[in-house]
């Protein structure tokens, strides 16, 4: 039998995602749930998410998406808001940085070590697993900040770590640094695909796992629509939203896993 970790990474973005995500892990449909605590809704979002974690236990692991990069989120740190006020840094200049290995190290590790302190002080616990928005861990002098930080945590037990990466030389390379900080690597493959129908979505996944390797990582982006992603995002990634949380809440997506040979982990 094989073991996928079915996770959304994006909780905290809209209020639609949100309560999908908390249905579908309180039901068992998800196996990972990751927290964005840079987003202005964290505050607000955390309990009803913490609530879940102490009904559900050890079924789901409940993490954290680190956010150095993108829309809808404001940094955390006070040294990260004082120099660039209310906004995060672009991908591409990241990437960039990286590239010529001139990211503000030190920085970074704050905003980061702030951010897991965050997640564990209104968690009140610390998080199963550390995730990057926007797949940044695969920038190793990024991959290293981020270690660092989660060593500087001294959290009891560590995190496992999710790899934006599918498995590979990359992925192997990742996991023997991370290996040095005492942290281990989940390999991602393929995220549930992009179909905006029901049907075609459920007979797509009677193959998607096929050729997955054992723990694999296959992120989701189940919601519903409300007003603030309404404003914020193409109404077909909306739609997108849609039919995987209507799949994955449907007893016939069981029904494939049960058919495959697979269960979530």
């Amino acid at each position: 039998m094989k073991r996928i970790t079915l996770g959304a990474l994006d909780y905290g973005l809209a209020f639609g995602v949100d309560r999908a995500l908390r249905d579908l892990a309180e039901n068992g449909r998800l196996s990972a749930l990751g927290a964005l605590v840079a987003t202005e809704l964290w505050p607000r979002e955390f309990r009803p998410l913490q609530e879940v974690a102490e009904k559900v236990g050890r079924q789901t692991l409940f993490g954290i998406t680190l956010a150095f990069s993108g829309d809808r989120v404001t940094p955390v740190s006070s040294r990260m808001q004082e120099i660039y006020g209310g906004r995060m840094f672009t991908r591409e200049k990241l990437n960039r940085r990286a590239f010529f290995r001139l990211l503000p190290d030190e920085l970074l590790m704050d905003e980061a070590v702030a951010q897991l302190a965050r997640y564990s002080v209104l968690m009140q616990r610390p998080p199963d697993f550390v995730a990057v928005r926007e797949g940044l861990l695969t920038r190793t002098s990024l991959a290293r900040i981020v270690f660092k930080a989660v060593e500087r945590s001294d959290f009891e037990r560590p995190p496992l770590v999710i790899s934006p990466l599918q498995p590979g030389l990359k992925t192997l390379r990742l996991a023997r640094l991370a290996k040095n900080y005492g942290l281990q690597v989940l390999p991602s493959s393929e995220p549930l695909p992009p179909t905006t129908d029901t049907e075609e979505l459920q007979t797509l996944l009677l193959n998607h796992f096929d050729g997955m390797n054992d723990r694999s990582f296959v992120a989701a982006i189940p919601g519903k629509s409300d007003d603030r992603l309404m404003r914020e995002e193409p109404r077909k990634k909306i739609a997108v939203r849609e039919c995987q949380y209507d799949v994955l809440k449907s007893d016939r997506f069981f029904q494939t896993l049960d058919r495959k040979n697979i269960f979530l982990h």
